[in-house]
């Protein structure tokens, strides 16, 4: 009852004096440091909390960019090998389009570990139709001959190894001749040239094709030492590959069409032919020519 009336009482008060809301926002003043004391420690591990996990984002997307970022320079970098891979593509197809030969593409999927051997192995073999003796070239030029044919591969002997010789001519001049490999892949051995014959440093050496193995034209070397030294008979003249023999992965095997093969065939046994006819002739023994028969009319008046 009494705390009835003493509610009632404060409301008449509060509505004639308005002393309630003063009073508390005396209270309010007075409990807001407290409010605040109370407050601060939760806002602080809060804010210490945002902060780590804020870090730890931070750390991960920083994370995530790096290996983008490396990813994106791997590709750059694979981008990169992907158009110098084609330029020599194209210098490889746009060097074969002037002769008129059939060009087949391989890859080198492993060099040969003989060190006093130059050879590598190329991913065709006979089911791709690969022959021995066919002319191997890169972007630039001559690189060597298949030599030995499995079903799914080859080896192909480069002209730098030591057992191989090339017949060649000089572009400028014509002059014949034949390159020998030295066991290095950046120097060719021209011993047969006379020591007064017109060849210059620069000079451009191509096949002869007279070897019926390479094709003629095809460019091979460039003439880089001449040694006319006095009493000799040949001069000593060297000259650098043009193929890239111990950097290339790209490689064409040529081979002539069909038709071109088929009458070259015709023709090889037409010449065989002849040239047996003509033996046959020579060996054949000659018979003398048998004595005239004599005349009847004669015949009887001898009777």
């Amino acid at each position: 009852m009494l705390y009835g009336l003493l509610a009632v009482v404060l409301m008449a008060m509060d509505h004639r004096g308005n002393y309630v809301p003063r009073v508390r926002s005396i209270a309010q003043h007075a409990i807001e440091p407290v409010y605040h004391a109370v407050e601060w420690p939760v806002k602080t591990l809060h804010n210490l909390l945002g902060q780590f996990q804020s870090r730890r984002a931070l750390l991960k997307e920083n994370d995530r960019l790096t290996q983008q970022l490396l990813a994106q320079q791997g590709a750059l970098q694979k981008l990169q090998t992907l158009q110098e891979e084609n330029q020599r593509l194209r210098a490889l197809f746009e060097g074969a389009k002037s002769q008129p030969h059939e060009y087949h593409f391989a890859e080198l999927v492993s060099v040969a570990l003989d060190p006093f051997s130059h050879q590598v192995i190329i991913d065709r073999g006979g089911s791709d139709g690969v022959r021995p003796g066919q002319a191997v070239i890169d972007g630039q030029g001559v690189m060597g001959q298949v030599e030995d044919v499995q079903l799914h591969f080859s080896s192909v002997r480069l002209i730098s190894d030591p057992s191989h010789a090339l017949p060649v001519q000089i572009s400028r001049s014509g002059l014949r001749t034949v390159a020998f490999g030295m066991g290095e892949t950046n120097r060719l051995n021209l011993p047969n040239v006379p020591r007064e014959a017109d060849v210059r440093e620069g000079d451009l050496i191509v096949t002869s094709g007279l070897a019926n193995r390479f094709p003629g034209g095809y460019p091979v070397a460039v003439v880089t030492v001449i040694d006319r030294e006095e009493g000799r008979t040949f001069a000593r003249v060297e000259a650098t590959p043009l193929a890239a023999l111990d950097r290339g992965t790209e490689v064409l095997l040529i081979s002539r069409p069909e038709g071109l093969a088929e009458a070259d065939e015709s023709q090889q046994a037409e010449t065989a032919g002849s040239q047996q006819t003509e033996v046959d002739e020579s060996a054949r023994p000659e018979v003398p020519e048998s004595p005239p028969a004599a005349d009847s009319g004669t015949a009887e008046e001898r009777e």
